[in-house]
């Protein structure tokens, strides 16, 4: 009977950890008032971002401000079907107001229709118009085959984008842990992986760390991070060997 692959136990420490999430708060209802305790808790647990709707940069920036959390923002959102001009003018637009990562919808139909050229001009107007900032791009895993998860990741690798994302969170269905290992494979190295959309327990959460996802999106950041500090040091798996610039 084969044995099962060795592999070494770390213990990440909580910071390391809280670097991994964008904490997030894209509801369309979403007031003033409930963006301001997700900023001050972005804060507090210094995640790695806060990620908000394009028409709350500002009041975000001016909270984040000299925290070391970043003000992320969407592009898109949440379908991807504007023009490649619209997305552009957009990412220009928030990083005029202070955005500093960008999470953008892709183009799906141009993926399911093959257009390629269609497909990565759409990615690279917002990468050219983010300028060095870090641009995630959002299959909408639910709509897709396994076959388009793929050429989607083959096709964004191509565009200087640094991360493929699973989900909005606001479609049919999430994160799962099959497609984030489909992901980790078709990228090959190339950019990251970010998984997001219904995250609920810290096992799932360690189960997509494992599995390779190297940044996780959620409304609840907090509880994941509570929960890890109170997890017993030997039980807690550091993936520190793939996590040296866990923000980046």
């Amino acid at each position: 009977m084969p044995t099962a692959p060795a592999f070494t136990v770390f213990s990440m420490k909580v910071s390391t950890f809280s670097k991994l999430f964008d904490h997030s708060i894209l509801r369309p209802d979403a007031t003033q008032d409930e963006l301001l305790r997700f900023a001050e808790a972005a804060v507090t647990l210094n995640t790695a971002t806060l990620t908000v709707q394009p028409c709350h940069i500002r009041l975000a920036g001016g909270v984040l401000r000299g925290s070391g959390v970043l003000v992320g923002t969407v592009i898109g959102f949440p379908h991807g079907n504007e023009t490649a001009s619209t997305k552009e003018f957009q990412t220009k637009e928030a990083l005029g107001l202070g955005a500093q990562e960008f999470d953008m919808v892709m183009n799906i139909p141009a993926l399911k229709n093959r257009d390629e050229r269609a497909f990565i001009a759409d990615i690279e107007g917002v990468v050219r118009a983010a300028d060095g900032a870090i641009v995630k791009v959002i299959l909408e895993n639910c709509f897709l085959t396994d076959e388009e998860k793929r050429r989607a990741c083959e096709w964004i690798s191509h565009t200087g984008a640094h991360f493929v994302k699973t989900s909005t969170g606001y479609a049919k269905g999430g994160a799962t842990v099959e497609d984030v290992r489909l992901m980790c494979e078709a990228v090959a190295g190339k950019c990251q992986v970010k998984a997001a959309g219904g995250i609920r327990t810290i096992e799932e959460v360690l189960a997509f760390l494992r599995a390779g996802a190297r940044r996780l999106g959620s409304t609840r950041s907090d509880q994941f991070i509570q929960a890890y500090r109170e997890m017993a040091q030997g039980k807690r798996r550091d993936f520190a060997e793939f996590l040296e610039n866990p923000a980046a």
